[in-house]
C-alpha cells in the first residue's frame, strides 16, 4: 500500500459535510481518502477516488459497493466495541505515515456519535512543549468549524474575528499565557464542570496560547 510521510488522510464519515473548512477543492491527488461506510458516497459525488473502505458496511448503498468493489476494504461486524469512524482513525494511525488526518463530519447527527469522534482525538498525542501552528495536524472539520485537542503551545495566524471555545476534558486545564484573545487566559484555571472557555474571540491576525496542565478540546469557527 503506497503511503509516504507527505500524504494527508481524509476520513469521510457517513455525515461528511457539503464542504470542510480547508475546502475539498484543496485535496491533492496524492492524499488518501478513507471511506467510512456510506461516506464513500460523498467521495463519489466529489468525483474523487476512495483509497480504502472501512466499516461494517451496514449503511453503504449497494450501487456504491459494486462501483468500488476493486478498492481494498476492511469489513467489521455490526456489533463491535468501536464505531466505524474510530476503526478508520485506528487504521490511519497504524499506517504511521500521514502528516495530517482530517475527519470530515458535519457534527450535526447523533450527539453521542459526534462526541465520540471528538473524544477519539485523544488517541493522538501532541509533542510535549512543541509550539504548533494552526491548523493542527489531526482534527475534525465541518463546513464552518475545526475541532481538535489543544496542544501545549499553539499559534493562530489569519484567524482574526473567529470564535474559539475551549472545553476541559480533564479535571482542570491550566493556562499560563495567551495573546490577542478578547478574554485573556493568563494564569487561568478552568475546571471540568465550567463553561468559562466558551466563545472567546481572536482579536488580531496573530494569536497564541500556552497551556501548562490538563487536556482541552478546542473548537474554532471557520
Amino acid at each position: 500500500m503506497l503511503c509516504v510521510n507527505n500524504n494527508r488522510a481524509y476520513i469521510f464519515t457517513n455525515h461528511a459535510p457539503q464542504d470542510i473548512v480547508s475546502r475539498y477543492q484543496n485535496i491533492q491527488r496524492k492524499d488518501h481518502l478513507i471511506a467510512v461506510d456510506n461516506g464513500i458516497k460523498k467521495i463519489d459525488e466529489l468525483g474523487l477516488e476512495p483509497f480504502v473502505l472501512i466499516g461494517d458496511l451496514d449503511s453503504i448503498e449497494p450501487e456504491m459497493l459494486e462501483k468500488y468493489a476493486y478498492i481494498p476494504f476492511h469489513q467489521h461486524p455490526t456489533e463491535k466495541n468501536e464505531t466505524d469512524t474510530e476503526l478508520a482513525l485506528d487504521w490511519c494511525l497504524k499506517q504511521k505515515c500521514y502528516r495530517e488526518i482530517i475527519i470530515c463530519n458535519d457534527m450535526q447527527g447523533r450527539f453521542d456519535h459526534a462526541l465520540a469522534i471528538a473524544i477519539n482525538l485523544l488517541k493522538i498525542k501532541s509533542p510535549r512543549g512543541e509550539r504548533i501552528s494552526y491548523p493542527v495536524p489531526y482534527r475534525i472539520e465541518s463546513e464552518n468549524q475545526s475541532i481538535f485537542i489543544l496542544p501545549d503551545s499553539i499559534e493562530f495566524n489569519n484567524c482574526q474575528g473567529k470564535l474559539l471555545s475551549l472545553i476541559p476534558l480533564s479535571e482542570k486545564v491550566v493556562f499560563s499565557w495567551s495573546q490577542n484573545l478578547k478574554y485573556p487566559l493568563n494564569d487561568l484555571v478552568i475546571r471540568d464542570y465550567q463553561s468559562r472557555g466558551i466563545s472567546n474571540i481572536i482579536t488580531a491576525s496573530s494569536a497564541g496560547i500556552i497551556k501548562t496542565e490538563g487536556i482541552c478540546l478546542a473548537v474554532l469557527e471557520g
